[in-house]
Formats: C-alpha cells, sequence, structure tokens
C-alpha cells in the first residue's frame, strides 16, 4: 500500500503520471528482490547485470489523487528466451486505476553488444524462480 503524497501530485492534486512508472519499476524490483534476483545477487550467481527495461505502457482509467491509499501489484505475465513480462496493477479498494505492462531483458556484459551489453538466455534456475512469482504478491508496495 501507499498514500498518494504532495509530491506525486500536479497542481490539480492528481497524480502525474511519470510517477506510475516510478512506481511500477519499484514494485518490478521488489518482486526481484523477494525472489531472489536483484542486481546484485544476479551478478554473483549468473554474471547478470539485470532485468533492463526494454518496453514499457500505461492504460489510465482513473485518476489517483492527494491522500488515497493505493496498492501496487506486479506478477509474472510471461517468460520469453531472454525477456519477462511484467503487469502491473494499480488499485483504489476494488478500482483499477492503472493497468500497465513492462518488457524487460536479461542483461549481460559482452564486447559485442551496443555500449558493451547484450541481451541473454535466461538461465534455467532463473527462469524457475521467476515461474513461481507469477502467482506471488511479493511485488506488492
Amino acid at each position: 500500500m501507499l498514500v498518494v503524497s504532495w509530491g506525486d501530485c500536479d497542481p490539480a492534486q492528481i497524480v502525474f503520471y511519470p510517477r506510475y512508472f516510478e512506481w511500477f519499476d519499484r514494485s518490478a524490483h521488489l518482486l526481484f528482490r523477494a525472489i531472489g534476483l536483484d542486481p546484485r545477487a544476479m551478478q554473483a550467481r549468473w554474471g547478470a547485470l539485470g532485468l533492463s527495461l526494454v518496453d514499457a505502457r500505461a492504460s489510465f482509467r482513473g485518476p489517483a489523487r492527494y491522500g488515497d491509499t493505493v496498492t501496487l501489484a506486479c506478477e509474472v505475465a510471461a517468460i520469453g528466451r531472454s525477456s519477462v513480462t511484467l503487469e502491473h496493477t494499480i488499485r483504489r479498494g476494488d478500482e483499477v486505476l492503472v493497468a500497465g505492462r513492462e518488457v524487460r531483458v536479461w542483461l549481460q556484459a559482452s564486447a559485442e553488444g551496443p555500449a558493451g551489453l547484450v541481451a541473454a538466455a535466461i538461465p534455467e534456475d532463473a527462469r524457475r524462480l521467476l515461474a513461481v512469482s507469477s502467482s506471488a504478491d511479493s511485488g506488492q508496495l
């Protein structure tokens, strides 16, 4: 749960839309940490740099306002060869205010990739961790 603060809002006391993407990112990292896929663990165990964002979108269905209490849920919707699709839902009570989606890729250092980075296949044991998280609430704020 999260209480919308004054700094989250525009002058009309409505959450400024980029804040939702910040909340998506925070929720994704909470979920990854809860299942053992925070960047430090990924570096130590697989030499990976993290799960890097390559696509983000949102559907805004209703405004959150200053003082509202909202819940943010994040779950794994799909696991590809090197990508993970996350679905985010921000609710005030039972009302869905924002539905979001992110695609993240398993990032490795590589001299062959642009800027020394490349999307790599997700290791099998990491895939199992992601699959288990699909039904978990560990990504809630």
